[in-house]
């Protein structure tokens, strides 16, 4: 499977805090993102309350390994 072609929502939310969805997720890696640094950077994701990041981390995994 490549990125891009999953079944997951793309409009459900990873982070509620700063409005990021499975979607924008997806796009950073389909962008080369890599870190869970970087991420943050080009999200936004985890800059609020920090309890969405350990799920981003599974999430990019998931997405690169085309779990999705």
């Amino acid at each position: 499977m490549r990125i891009g072609d999953s079944n997951m929502d793309r409009n459900k939310k990873a982070c509620n805090c700063r409005n990021v969805t499975y979607g924008m997720i997806e796009d950073a890696v389909k962008n080369g993102a890599e870190t869970l640094q970087q991420f943050i950077e080009v999200t936004g994701a985890g800059k609020g309350c920090g309890r969405c990041k350990e799920f981003i981390e599974f999430l990019i995994r998931d997405i690169k390994n085309g779990n999705t």
